[in-house]
């Protein structure tokens, strides 16, 4: 029994010691990428500011590009589920609950702007990266079409081709927020919000003519 015990003890710490040595590895990816460009990442640089080998990182990924795309899947469904809790409560309490999405996309480039960035430019060298960046743009294009059909058919809103706004719409938040918070210094959260807020509510807002 004791045996047991001790066997399940020692799995569980070496469940607890895989999961810190990850941890450690995506962190270091993350503060990487955050100041340089994803074209000079490499696994030693990685590695040499964890302390761990190279041996380590082989045990947890099987390449750099792995490693980026664990670290967008974190930060993707983050974004993707800022959409999901929008499109549950749109249409009541108008606007409240759009101003709150939009103040949590602002909020989400100014705390990973710069990662979102680098992502953005390894997209353009790397077919896997895009593959996932693209279908991160495309999950939030669905999610906001998908709202604006419903508002159309609730008659809260009129417009004329519910896809094409909202791919627009998404392109010009990655497009506007990457440039205001991809790089260093960042720009003015308020300002950006004040503009988001502008636009979206004038072009996805309530019918007028709606009694």
């Amino acid at each position: 029994m004791i045996g047991r015990v001790s066997s399940a003890a020692q799995r569980t710490r070496h469940r607890e010691q895989r999961e810190t040595t990850r941890g450690e590895i995506l962190a270091a990816a993350d503060r990487f990428l955050r100041l340089r460009p994803y074209r000079e990442l490499s696994v030693d640089l990685i590695m040499a500011e964890t302390g761990l080998t190279r041996t380590a990182f082989y045990r947890h990924f099987d390449d750099v590009t792995e490693l980026v795309l664990r670290l967008f899947a974190h930060a993707g469904q983050e974004l993707v589920e800022i959409g999901q809790r929008w499109s549950a409560s749109a249409g009541k309490d108008f606007p409240a609950p759009a101003l709150l999405a939009l103040e949590g996309i602002v909020d989400f480039f100014v705390r990973h702007g710069p990662l979102v960035r680098a992502i953005a430019e390894a997209a353009a060298t790397d077919e896997r990266i895009e593959h996932a960046y693209q279908g991160s743009l495309d999950a939030f294009v669905t999610i906001t079409a998908t709202t604006l059909d419903r508002l159309v058919d609730e008659g809260q809103l009129q417009v004329p081709d519910t896809a094409a706004l909202a791919r627009a719409l998404t392109l010009l938040n990655e497009a506007y927020l990457l440039s205001e918070f991809g790089r260093e210094p960042q720009g003015d959260r308020g300002a950006a919000l004040a503009t988001l807020q502008t636009i979206w509510l004038r072009v996805a807002g309530p019918d007028p003519r709606r009694s």
